[in-house]
């Protein structure tokens, strides 16, 4: 072998050549051993050269030479596919480099030296397969190299002679089929497909081959599909088809073979990029569906595959462990999911452990898939019959061997988490001292088999017989380690519902400290040391390298819905369903919905976090047209029906069902057919399923279905022709849980009170009256309560059901109770069915109704409405009724007494007693007397009825009115008169008769027989039953009455409160669904259909309460989820339905029932329904939390107010408007509320629907101010610690005073619990916490200006707090804070600050800085005292809402309020903002002008001065221009950022520093109201000049306040004398105490000797990531360098968050002490910061940032994460996640967070970096690096906590931007990597630094500014360097590495190395 290579070396004929490597291949063919020395001889090196030297020799096509080219390139690659085939070593040669979903890349080389790799033969075959001669046969080498058979050499040339015949090519194709069955080196593919994929686009034959290629692949095997997957061939083949698509009309056949190519590849699974590239393709343009793109994604959807290894035939994966030598003491479980493309041809091991070369135990599956166990301990192997497995499905296998069981079976098998397989199997023993070695898969047999493994454990702890069960609904993509707390939120609804149903089968067998129920609970079972291996395809893990042996391939795959979740998550499916426009659409859009949310325990929590179902629900109502049957089934099969086996259908997801399911509104608007189906899914759910039992109690029992439909037939949702279909629905679901409160109660009170209603209604009706629409509606109404009664009657025939209605309520009374005084024939048929019923049940029944007077109620009733079939139903009640099986005696005697009465009813017509619809028919008689003659002759019981007296009278009563003498003529009475004659005869002929009763009938039916001279007979019914019984009667009957009054009463307000409730649910709803549609941004899946970003200012307070952060008006659409609708939900129910009368309205609450309804009173039917006055706002309430005080508010916000609540709760305090409290303590909207409620002018209170919901917790109350408005004393301003504020007004004092005591307590609780400084916050604590007493300011006062005096705080910090002392506040428009004009100079194009003539003469008011105004203010003034007016020197005022708006008015919200106080629309253009110059020129020189001075906006937002919005201004009439933005000074260069940084400079130069004290003294000092310094202004503006209180008159009273609200208010007097000035001696910009700083002295830094140790020395063996600071009582305290991976909590020392650095560690832990407390999986923590102590921020490489908040020694919240079965209570901290940001494409690599500003600033591999808002979790703003084309990853991220500024690095740029994204400067960083960022930070500095770590050890420090722009060019920013630090400064040699942590601590630079030391940076003293 070795010869024949050397002679290859030099020889250079190619003919020669291919001989020899003909020779070469033939050798290693037949001599396997010669490959090592081909290797060991450089033969591959060699062979990349042969290749690369034949383009140069290559001829003509067809000539000799070209075919001599074309023999050498076959011989180089057959020799190739010889010396690689089978051979481990040679095949470790090559490069085995894949791409995997996100662009990471597996790597698995041989030693650099050794290294050949695929790129190698790439670039040699490059010219050949440019070459078009030679290009098929190389790529046909390529091929054959790929699947090792060097017949498919021919492939592409071959097959290109068939073409343009596709019919011949693919018959052709079919020769090479049986070729292409594995591709074994898929590297070999790679570089084939790189070849083809360049000339596919202009090589249309070429594309085809390779089109017909890959079908074939995709189709064949798992493993080819698995290889083609991870080959990145799914974008570029899905760019084409998207390409052909619009051209697929001209070849449909290239289409359909490249979107069946792409089902499968797609059905793999595909990365994130791949799944966001076709969702987006789902939206045209025009916002519809594309359909072919639909079907596509819907095929994606089914992926279900978790990332996985395939093995085939020999191979395996392998771990050693030297620390085990022998098998764990009490047991182990060895666990994996298995899945099998095809049985193995012979036995075949699926896991082994060996100590040395022997197997201990081995685990195999044979040929019939039947898993076999063999140990060493016992010789045979045993078959485990049982135990299966099946081909192409996932399959969990479990195997437990315990070592001391004695008593039961040792080695227990597991299928699927279920027993299959158990036996007595002696524990191993041994006494080799070889290491341990695991292998899963068999590398020894030769056996043909195709298998993949997701996962395999082994556990040194024997698992119980429950715990197999939980882990395999974990499912296959679970790979962690069970190590999370809460492991049963990993469980999707169907792995829970069934694990469920194991526990409520098992019952008390399945004890509590069973490991399953603990793993519920939360405790840990499976310790992290007790995981001997874990084999995951991610190719490491921390206890152990697993290797590789034989052909295992690793398939990192991710299926749709994990795409879904990291791009918008359930928010994204919605949306797809809102896509759909037909019903074609709207099913498939289910079946993606459906599909990603089944196995997706993420998108499931997300959904429920979105109240997506019911968003769903309302998306479905509004196409409920579109709703076919393919969409029922998709939606029902994912709720958990199952239409193919409707025995396993349960409910698997009770929240989706309660939403939609049970939305019955939604489904009666939809087809009649598929109402039919969802009425009768209730059978498939109550009858048909095996699980019906747990579904009735475990899932269905708690929604009260019943009540719904009793609601929908009450609606009128359904047509009438469904309400059958509707009342068999309900009798369904009522069977299944008849039980008082879910169905008994509520139906009787529905049909009681329907009767009721309808018998009042008819009765009050003329019978004579024509049918009208209500006639028809109330005839409908009764049909419904008669249906629903007759089902009633239908369960009661069912004896159990019967004793449970029994035993709830008292039937015979029921029975009278639902007859009414007026039924209908139909409801007593039904009535007396159910009497009859309760009859025969218990004998006391008879007693009871007739103690009820319950017979003589049915005289009086039943024969108004005798007929046949009240006939019949009154007969079954009879004694010895005929077929009867009971027996002669049962029946009801009492009942022969009705017949009678009604036959006296109606004989008594003919003779005029009676009216004619008051009793039976003639007919009617003649059934009465055939069948009670029939009874007489046929039953003696019967007969023995007559033995009553009372009884026969009644018979004798009628006899006497119809007597033969009396009858009239006709034949009809002829016949009655017979009938008559004949039953009379009968009774008196009976046995049981009495003798006088017997003589009197047959006095009057045989008349002739009698002595003449009888007497008339004389009626004397009338005084019978009129005297004996008619009072019991009308008492009873009035008892029945109240009764239905009571119950119709609260049936109406029961449903009143429904239909609220529901209405309340619908705008609720609304806002979940407008959230969802309006979450859109620029960065969206469809920024196509993304709304237009409208920009507002931010409530929310940085420092000094500055106020500059923009957010989008869309943002505030996007709510909480618990907030409720904008628009109220349009009601589809008539007012009819909520009529109660008005005294039925003001009764009292609780509904008073007759005491006779039941002897025990337990049978109480109408219930006792207390008013609820607030629930209209309970569902705001955080879970578990309870109203306990309510204050009807107004907010202030600018010159806007909202009426609104205040709720303080147990545990949180509530903001929600739009809703307020009436007189009788009601909740209302606000626009019903009565005028006049709040004095607001200027702008009326806001009374729209709009209802915004705020919320904080009460620990997050870090105090508040009392506050007065309109110099009422009825106000406060809450402060929060997200820098968030609330202003509101009262009613009077005493409600402020009530709710200012309850915020005393909450801020007093939240100062002993929190120990941190709250950031941002310019107001001291003591202050905030306090109430603002006299004392309290005047303290606060004395400090601030202690601190000012000693320049510890700015003079603009000063200002802010003189504004905020005196009650100044941003909230209130009429008392905005107010700031100097400080320049007199905005001409100049530089400013020279060292000149007092460009500052404004601080000393005078602004109406007297020229002798002109002063002179004219003083004339005012004497004129207005002359005529006895109290007199003032200007008519306006230097601050006011006019003022504010007037100055803001180009930014939200101020542009509406300007437009509010201008009465709608602008004011002149000329009288706009426009031109800095001119405004003060007007508020200081003109002697008309005005007095105003300056917002804080002046010194701190820019956005102000800019018309960002493009609002249409008008045209000034004076320059013609067009009003855009404000025009600026000339030395602001044109840029608003320019003149905020200089005007800011000018405010704490000396000259101003010097004056302020002056300034003061005019505005809120001893000059306030001072004639000499003509400083007094109206009288009104001055707070106590007058008390709104004691005006009467409400004309004066409202003109009064006009005033005060638009005139201005002149702040709170602080000082009573002249203000002290500044100490102005040294560095202005430090404080006195500090002699150098940064800033002033950067080139005076120098590093420290030795490294910093701190309290407590901690040496790094890493590289310092991160430097934690201490602080006690607001001043640092010490400092800790961390590693990477690992962050402290602030102010608990000892608590840290740790994650992990590789990519099979996942979690998030949280550690105590040193010991692990918490840890979530499953999150993929790539970076992390600290906001504050209550919240983490963490980046992952989902690309997904969480927001976590952070409990202290609490019960862990029911959230989406961290939140177990239970309540845990915890001694260390948790976490739990608040929120969810997506945004970014690609993984998350830096955060960095500020609780000043509330934002989060996260840097991606994206090339981007996001702005988030931290409160409400919401997307602000892109900052990009680099073009489209080329994006460099954002690895570090600053913000600068004083002002805002946003740093950013990549690996091409520093950036440097505004809290707002604006960019500032930019830095090219390519010839010098950036390392580490910091911001100096100080309350202000007249030069910022940025400080920059470097890879060389180096530290450069730089400022930024616009001093280099070009005269008359618009400011251009850049970096400026300070100075560079190098490493070697100031110290001896030190190997320190690149700097790679940053921190400012004062004046002082701490820099952490890649070494793992510390060094500080200190200004010498």
């Amino acid at each position: 072998m070795r010869d024949m290579v050397e002679d290859l070396k030099v020889t250079e004929a190619v003919v020669a050549k291919s001989t020899l490597l003909q020779r070469i291949a033939t050798l290693l063919r037949e001599v396997p051993q010669t490959k090592d020395a081909f290797r060991g001889s450089d033969g591959f090196l060699l062979l990349v050269h042969v290749l690369s030297t034949l383009s140069t020799a290559i001829g003509r096509r067809g000539s000799q030479s070209t075919r001599d080219v074309v023999a050498c390139i076959k011989s180089v690659f057959t020799v190739a596919s010889e010396a690689l085939k089978g051979h481990a070593a040679n095949l470790e040669f090559f490069e085995v480099c894949f791409f995997v979903p996100d662009g990471n890349t597996m790597i698995v080389t041989s030693k650099t030296k050794e290294f050949i790799g695929y790129s190698s033969l790439s670039d040699a075959a490059d010219l050949l397969v440019c070459n078009a001669v030679t290009a098929d046969v190389t790529l046909g080498c390529l091929l054959a190299l790929s699947f090792g058979d060097i017949f498919l050499v021919e492939f592409f040339s071959s097959l290109r002679t068939k073409l343009p015949e596709t019919e011949a090519m693919h018959i052709h194709f079919l020769e090479f089929a049986p070729c292409l069955a594995r591709i074994s080196l898929p590297g070999a593919f790679s570089v084939l497909w790189s070849f083809t994929l360049r000339t596919m686009n202009t090589d249309r034959v070429l594309r085809l081959i390779v089109y017909r290629l890959l079908e074939h692949l995709t189709h064949s095997t798992h493993r080819n599909l698995a290889v083609l997957s991870m080959q990145n061939i799914l974008p570029h083949l899905f760019k084409s088809w998207k390409a052909n698509m619009s051209s697929a009309g001209d070849d449909d056949t290239e289409h359909r073979i490249l979107a069946k190519i792409l089902r499968r590849l797609f059905e793999m699974g595909a990365s994130t990029q791949d799944s966001r590239d076709l969702l987006q393709c789902t939206a045209k343009q025009d916002g519809t569906a594309d359909a072919e793109m639909f079907e596509l994604l819907r095929s994606s959807a089914k992926s279900r595959w978790p990332q996985h290894f395939t093995l085939d035939s020999c191979s395996a994966l392998v771990m050693s462990s030297t620390e085990m030598k022998t098998f764990p003491a009490h047991g182990f479980t060895f666990m994996a999911w298995i899945w099998l493309e095809r049985m193995p041809s012979e036995p075949h091991k699926l896991f082994s452990i060996s100590f040395g070369s022997s197997d201990v135990v081995a685990l195999s599956v044979g040929s019939n898939g039947t898993l076999a166990l063999r140990s060493r301990a016992v010789q045979q192997v045993e078959m485990l019959p049982k135990s299966k497995l099946t081909t192409s499905r996932w399959t969990h296998v479990t195997l437990v061997h315990h070592n001391h069981r004695s008593s039961h079976p040792s080695v227990c098998l597991f299928v699927d988490g279920v027993l299959s397989d158990s036996l007595r199997w002696p524990y191993p023993k041994f006494d080799e001292m070889s290491p341990a070695t695991f292998m899963v898969g068999d590398d020894v047999a030769a056996v043909e088999s195709s298998w993949c493994v997701a996962s395999a454990y082994l556990l040194s702890v024997a698992l119980d017989d429950d715990l197999p069960r939980f882990i395999h609904h974990l499912g296959p993509r679970y790979s962690e380690s069970f190590q999370d707390q809460t492991l049963i939120r990993f469980l999707t609804y169907e792995a829970s519902t069934s694990l469920n149903m194991h526990i409520t089968a098992q019952g008390a067998l399945l004890p509590e400290n069973s490991q399953l129920k603990k793993t519920i609970r939360g405790d840990s079972i499976i310790s992290d040391s007790s995981i001997i291996f874990r084999v995951v395809p991610q190719p490491h893990d921390k206890k152990g390298q697993f290797v590789t042996r034989g052909d295992v391939f690793t398939v990192c795959c991710q299926s749709l819905d994990l795409a879904v979740w990291r791009i918008s998550g359930a928010a994204l499916l919605l949306r797809l369903v809102a896509l759909a426009q037909t019903p074609h659409e709207l099913s498939r859009a289910l079946s993606v919905f459906s599909d990603c949310l089944r196995n997706s325990w993420q998108n499931s929590d997300d959904m429920e976090r979105l109240h997506g179902y019911d968003v769903l629900a309302s998306m479905l109502r509004a196409r409920s047209h579109l709703i076919n049957m393919t969409s029922f089934e998709t939606l029902f099969e994912f709720l958990g029906l199952d239409f193919r086996s409707p025995d396993l259908s349960t409910v698997v997801n009770t929240i989706a069902y309660r939403a939609v399911a049970l939305d019955f509104e939604l489904w009666s608007k939809t087809s009649a057919d598929i109402q039919r189906a969802h009425l009768e899914h209730f059978a498939f759910l109550l009858r048909a399923s095996r699980y019906r039992k747990f579904t009735i109690k475990m899932r269905l029992s708690k929604l009260g279905i019943v009540r719904k439909l009793l609601f929908a037939i009450q609606s009128a949702w359904y047509p009438q022709e469904s309400i059958s279909l509707v009342v068999d629905t309900l009798a369904l679901v009522a069977q299944s849980s008849f039980t008082a409160e879910e169905a008994i109660k509520p139906i009787v009170s529905y049909i009681a009170a329907t009767l009721t209603e309808e018998s009042r209604s008819s009765s009050s009706s003329s019978p004579r009256s024509t049918t009208s629409r209500g006639d028809l509606q109330r005839s409908s109404t009764r049909d419904k309560a008669e249906q629903v009664l007759e089902a009633l009657v239908s369960m009661m025939r069912i004896p159990s059901l019967h004793s449970k209605l029994a035993g709830t309520l008292p039937m015979p009374r029921i029975c009278l109770l639902l007859l009414g005084s007026h039924p209908s024939a139909h409801t007593a048929c039904q009535v007396l069915g159910m009497l009859g019923l309760s009859l025969k049940a218990s004998l006391s029944s008879g007693k009871d109704f007739e103690s009820a007077s319950g017979w003589s109620i049915l005289k009086t009733v039943l024969p108004r409405v005798w007929d046949r079939s009240v006939h019949d139903a009154a007969l079954d009640i009879l004694p010895g009724r005929a077929g009867d099986r009971s027996g002669d005696d049962s029946g009801s005697p009492q009942m022969l007494s009705v017949f009678l009465f009604a036959l006296y009813q109606g004989l008594s017509i003919g003779n005029n007693n009676a009216e004619p619809g008051e009793a039976p028919s003639k007919d009617a008689i003649i059934w009465i007397l055939d069948d009670l003659t029939k009874l007489h002759d046929s039953s003696s019981s019967f007969r023995r009825v007559f033995r009553s007296q009372s009884t026969t009278q009644l018979l004798l009563d009628g006899l006497n009115i119809f007597s033969p003498m009396r009858q009239p003529p006709g034949a009809l009475y002829a016949k009655i008169s017979a009938k008559l004659t004949h039953f009379g005869i009968l009774v008196a002929m009976g046995n049981h008769i009495s003798t006088s009763q017997k003589q009197q009938i047959l006095d009057i039916v045989r008349p002739d027989t009698q002595s003449k001279g009888r007497p008339d007979p004389v009626d004397t019914s009338g005084s019978r039953l009129g005297l004996a019984q008619a009072d019991t009667v009308c008492k009873a009957s009035a008892r029945l009455e109240e009764w239905r009054k009571s119950i119709l009463v609260s049936e109406r307000k029961r449903f009143r409160q429904t239909l609220l409730d529901l209405q309340e649910k619908r705008r609720r709803v609304a806002s979940f669904e407008e959230s969802v549609s309006a979450s859109t941004t620029e960065r969206d899946l469809w920024p196509h259909l993304a709304r237009k970003r409208v920009w507002k200012l931010d409530e929310t307070e940085g420092p000094h309460r500055v106020r500059t952060k923009m957010e989008s008006l869309l943002e505030l659409l996007v709510q909480d989820p618990r907030t409720p609708g904008h628009e109220g939900a349009s009601s589809a129910f008539d007012s009819e339905l909520l009529s109660l009368s008005q005294s039925e309205l003001t009764s009292p609450n609780t509904v008073v029932v007759p005491s006779w309804t039941g002897e025990d009173g337990d049978h109480q039917l109408a219930e006792e329904l207390t008013e609820d006055k607030l629930r209209r706002v309970r569902h705001q309430l955080e879970p578990g939390d309870v109203i306990e005080a309510v204050s009807t508010v107004c907010r202030i916000a600018g010159v806007d107010s909202f009426l609104g609540m205040l709720i303080f709760g147990r545990t949180h305090l509530y903001m929600l408007e739009g809703l307020v409290e009436n007189s009788e303590g009601e909740v209302i909207d606000a626009g019903n509320a009565p005028e006049g409620l709040f004095l607001i002018s200027g702008s009326a209170a806001d009374v729209r629907n709009s209802q915004r919901a705020q919320r904080w917790s009460l620990e997050q109350v870090s105090g508040f101010s009392n506050r007065m408005f309109l110099f009422q004393d009825v106000g406060f301003e809450i402060f929060f610690k997200d820098s968030c504020t609330l202003l509101v007004i009262f009613r009077n004092g005493s409600c402020r005073q009530a709710a200012s005591q309850r915020l005393s307590s909450i801020a007093l609780k939240s100062r002993m619990s929190d120990t941190s400084p709250t950031p941002g916050s310019i107001i001291p604590k003591s202050l905030l916490r306090s109430r603002s007493s006299t004392g309290a300011i005047e303290k606060e006062l004395q400090l601030a200006q202690r601190r000012w005096q000693k320049r510890e705080l700015s003079n603009f910090g000063y200002l802010s707090i003189l504004n905020q002392l005196s009650g100044r506040t941003p909230n209130d428009a009429t008392q905005y804070p107010v700031f100097p004009w400080v320049l007199n100079d905005y001409v100049s194009e530089v400013l020279d600050l060292s000149s007092p003539n460009v500052f404004r003469d601080l000393t005078k008011p602004m109406g007297a800085l020229t002798a002109e105004r002063r002179e004219a203010a003083e004339t005012r003034y004497a004129n207005l005292g002359s005529v006895d007016e109290e007199p003032f020197h200007y008519g306006t005022h230097f601050s006011s809402s006019m003022i504010v708006c007037h100055f803001n008015i180009r930014i939200q919200p101020f542009t509406n309020m300007f437009k509010t106080l201008q009465g709608g629309d602008w004011d002149l253009p000329d009288r706009l903002f426009t031109d800095i110059r001119r405004t003060y020129s007007s508020a200081s020189h003109d002697i008309r002008g005005d007095v105003r001075e300056l917002i804080p906006e002046f010194f701190t937002c820019p956005e102000f001065l800019e018309n960002s919005s493009s609002l249409d201004f008008g045209i000034s009439q004076t320059t013609g221009e067009r009003i855009h933005d404000v025009k600026l000074p000339v030395w602001a260069k044109g840029d608003p950022l320019l003149f905020i940084v200089m005007h800011r400079r000018v405010l704490e130069s000396y000259y101003v520093s010097e004056n302020l004290p002056a300034w003061i003294d005019l505005i809120w000092g001893c000059k306030q109201r001072d004639v000499e310094s003509a400083n007094v202004f109206h009288p009104l503006s001055y707070e106590g000049a007058i008390d709104l209180d004691k005006i009467t008159d409400d004309l004066e009273r409202q003109a009064t306040v006009g005033i005060i609200h638009n005139f201005g208010q002149t702040p709170k007097k602080l000082f009573t004398s002249p203000h002290p000035p500044r100490n102005l001696e040294g560095f202005l910009s430090l404080p006195v105490t500090i002699a150098r700083g940064v800033p002033e002295d950067a080139l005076a830094l120098a590093r420290d000797q030795k490294p910093f140790k701190g309290k407590y020395p901690i040496v790094l063996d890493s590289a310092v990531s991160n430097i934690s600071v201490d602080l006690f009582d607001g001043k640092y305290s010490d400092m800790r360098p961390l590693p990477r991976g690992a962050i402290d909590l602030p102010s608990i020392g000892h608590e840290q968050i740790e994650w992990g650095q590789n990519a099979s560690d996942r979690s998030l832990r949280l550690v105590s002490h040193g010991k692990v407390t918490q840890v979530i999986e499953q999150v993929a923590p790539a970076c992390a910061a600290v906001a504050d102590q209550d919240t983490l921020v963490t980046g992952s490489g989902d690309n997904i940032v969480r927001v976590w908040r952070v409990n202290h020694g609490q019960v862990a919240p029911s959230g989406f994460v961290g939140a177990s079965g239970r309540p845990r209570r915890h001694t260390s901290s948790t976490l739990a996640m608040t929120h969810l940001l997506r945004g970014h494409t690609q993984r998350v690599g830096c955060i960095a967070t500020s609780r000043t500003w509330s934002v989060i600033v996260s840097g991606s591999e994206d090339g981007s970096a996001i702005v988030w808002d931290l409160n409400r979790g919401s997307y602000r703003h892109s900052i990009w690096h680099g073009n489209e084309s080329l994006r460099a990853e954002v690895y570090l991220s600053a913000i600068n906590e004083s002002t805002g500024y946003i740093a950013t690095c990549s690996a091409s740029h520093l950036m440097l931007h505004t809290i707002n994204a604006r960019p500032i400067a930019r830095l090219d960083t390519v010839h010098a990597l950036i390392t580490s960022l910091a911001f100096h930070e100080r309350e202000y500095s007249h030069l910022d630094i940025l400080a920059t770590g470097h890879g060389d050890g180096s530290i450069t420090l730089w400022t930024w500014n616009a001093d280099g722009t070009p005269a008359g060019m618009q400011a251009q920013w850049e970096f400026v360097e300070v100075r560079r630090m190098n490493s070697g400064e100031g110290v001896s040699d030190v190997a320190l590495g690149s700097v790679t942590a940053l921190k400012f601590i004062g004046e002082c630079l701490c820099a952490g190395y890649d070494s793992g030391l510390t060094y500080m940076w200190t200004i010498p003293t």
